[in-house]
C-alpha cells in the first residue's frame, strides 16, 4: 500500500505530539491552590516568577482540545490518533490496560492489535480522527 504524502496536518499533529511529551498542559492543570502551597513551602507567586509559560491559544493546545472533545465522543478515535503520534501513548496504555505496550519501531498493525480492533477500523478510525482535527483548525 503506498503511503499517503505528508501535508500541514502531519507536521501540525507531530508538532502536538513533542508538546504532549514534553507536558503541554498537563505539567499544571488540575492542580490545587493546596498543592501549589505545599510546592512552594507556603509562599504564593502572582504574575511571571513561575517561569516561562507558552498562549493557551498555542496549536498544540487547540488539537489537544479537539482531542480530548473527541475522546467524550469516540474515545477509540482519540486513542488511535494519540497511539499513532505518539501524543500520551501512555495514558491509553494505562487506561485500557494494555500490558508492555512500546510505540517505538510499531506500525499501524501493532497499533491496532493493542487496540483489540483490526486494522481497517484503525485506519477508519484514524481518517476520522485527522478530519476532525483538520474541520477544528478550520481547514
Amino acid at each position: 500500500m503506498a503511503r499517503r504524502a505528508r501535508n500541514d496536518l502531519d507536521n501540525a499533529l507531530e508538532l502536538w505530539a513533542r508538546w504532549c511529551f514534553q507536558g503541554g498542559a498537563l505539567v499544571s492543570s488540575g492542580r490545587s491552590m493546596l498543592a501549589k502551597l505545599i510546592d512552594n513551602k507556603g509562599e504564593i507567586f502572582f504574575g511571571g516568577s513561575g517561569g516561562s509559560s507558552e498562549p493557551a491559544d498555542s496549536l498544540e493546545a487547540k488539537i489537544e482540545a479537539a482531542v480530548l472533545a473527541m475522546f467524550a465522543v469516540e474515545p477509540m478515535r482519540a486513542d488511535v490518533l494519540r497511539l499513532e503520534y505518539g501524543a500520551g501513548w501512555w495514558q491509553v496504555a494505562a487506561r485500557r490496560r494494555i500490558e508492555g505496550y512500546d510505540p517505538r519501531g510499531v506500525g499501524q498493525f501493532e497499533n491496532a492489535d493493542a487496540l483489540g480492533i483490526s486494522l481497517r477500523t484503525y485506519r477508519r478510525r484514524l481518517a476520522e480522527a485527522r478530519e476532525a482535527i483538520e474541520t477544528h483548525l478550520g481547514g
